[in-house]
């Protein structure tokens, strides 16, 4: 009897790809990338949206989803990064495959800033003050917009105003001091599981000072933190109906906490506990999706795991012994397939390392880094990538038979 089916789709659907892989399940990936180690673990691939756009192609995804619907045994499909600014898209394909995760009105009701803020101050959560219009005074505030994923829609207020103006789509919060710090959970209709809490870690480029390069979790907080943000993530998952895996982003200034968001979704954090259940998070997430709380968590390893994306100093396009040689790694992840050009500032790939401290983690990850932009700058060795402009990804599919073996 084949393997069931699922459906991923998002931005990227690496991480969802290899973790439903992990539970054995037959996986189809829709995403705007198509990395190598996507590619590797699903069975089929499709692209739902270009690269550089950051935006994923409404129909393209539902002519995706039409296609894969009478996959064997198919339970569904999970919505990953990208529509939370999309909820319509959520609907459109729920009518095609079932989905899998929270629908269109949740995700508005933990998107749409007005909304979401109101819930927190009725709820005695506490927050960063919000607007949706310009402050008065810019200075001290932030510019977002609604939907916006891995910060680079983040930008200071005064040069937002000054550059356009403000839209339906555009809201302000005062800049608040604090730790960046992400909880990730589990919910259920019965309640909410905390899996783990991650500290986020930044990188300012282009006027983004908020751009997300990583985290790095478990940490260990107060038990008090961890009452108070397990109450919180209580109140908002009843309020709103949330359920599989999520998380909530907030500051952490002890002993207060201030949320800035929650994202309806399997989110990046979950490269952090892929151990946490023995069939892993997505196994766990449908789980919570079909009524089904999962049990307990088995006791996770010891020590720290952490991730960080590399961000290309020099424009490159990468070649075949590039893509080889980032899958032998075993902790490059998001690996660009051959021909993908990659633009100054872009995210190239993704590294990840574990250790017993939070220190060695961070020392381990600045070594991996180091090593991938040394590739790139080694402009002597032509064999490696060839210098490109824009960011693109191809979408068809290399050879990678040679790769798999080394992966």
């Amino acid at each position: 009897m084949p393997a069931a089916s699922l459906i991923v789709a998002g931005l990227s659907s690496r991480m969802m790809a290899e973790s439903a892989a992990q539970a054995g399940l037959r996986v189809a990936a829709l995403d705007l990338f198509g990395d190598a180690d996507t590619r590797h673990v699903a069975a089929c691939w499709e692209p739902i949206g270009a690269a550089n756009t950051l935006s994923i192609d409404g129909e393209r995804l539902l002519a995706g989803l039409r296609r894969l619907r009478g996959s064997p045994q198919l339970l569904g499909w999970v919505a990953g990064s990208g529509f939370e600014a999309h909820p319509e898209l959520l609907e459109a394909g729920h009518a095609l495959v079932p989905l899998l995760g929270n629908h269109a009105a949740t995700v508005r009701a933990v998107k749409a800033p007005g909304p979401f803020f109101r819930l927190l101050s009725a709820l005695g959560i506490p927050h960063p003050e919000t607007s949706l219009t310009p402050p008065p005074e810019p200075a001290g505030w932030l510019c977002k917009r609604t939907g916006g994923t891995g910060g680079w829609h983040i930008r200071p207020a005064a040069a937002a105003i000054r550059t356009a103006p403000a839209d339906a789509a555009s809201y302000f919060q005062r800049q608040c001091p604090g730790v960046p710090m992400s909880a990730l959970f589990l919910a259920h209709r019965s309640g909410v599981r905390l899996l783990g809490i991650s500290r986020q870690r930044m990188a300012a480029a282009r006027e983004r000072p908020y751009l997300f390069e990583g985290a790095l979790g478990p940490m260990m907080v107060p038990a008090g933190l961890e009452a108070r943000l397990h109450e919180i993530v209580h109140c908002i998952a009843r309020e709103t109906s949330l359920v599989g895996l999520n998380s909530i982003d907030f500051l952490f200034d002890a002993p207060d906490l201030s949320v800035l968001e929650v994202n309806p979704r399997p989110p990046a954090s979950m490269a952090l506990y892929t151990h946490a259940y023995p069939l892993g998070l997505m196994h766990a997430h449908l789980q919570a999706c079909q009524g089904v709380l999962p049990a307990p968590p088995a006791e996770p390893p010891a020590g720290v795991r952490g991730f960080r994306l590399v961000f290309a100093q020099r424009p490159a396009q990468v070649n075949a012994m590039l893509t080889a040689v980032l899958l032998r790694t075993g902790w490059c992840h998001d690996i660009p397939v051959p021909g993908t050009h990659v633009a100054v500032g872009e995210p190239l790939c993704t590294v990840s390392a574990a250790a017993a401290t939070a220190q060695a983690v961070e020392a381990a990850l600045h070594q991996r880094c180091e090593q991938i932009q040394s590739l790139l700058k080694d402009r002597h060795d032509e064999s490696y990538c060839n210098p490109g402009f824009g960011r693109s990804a191809p979408t068809d599919l290399p050879d990678l038979a040679a790769e798999r073996q080394l992966a």
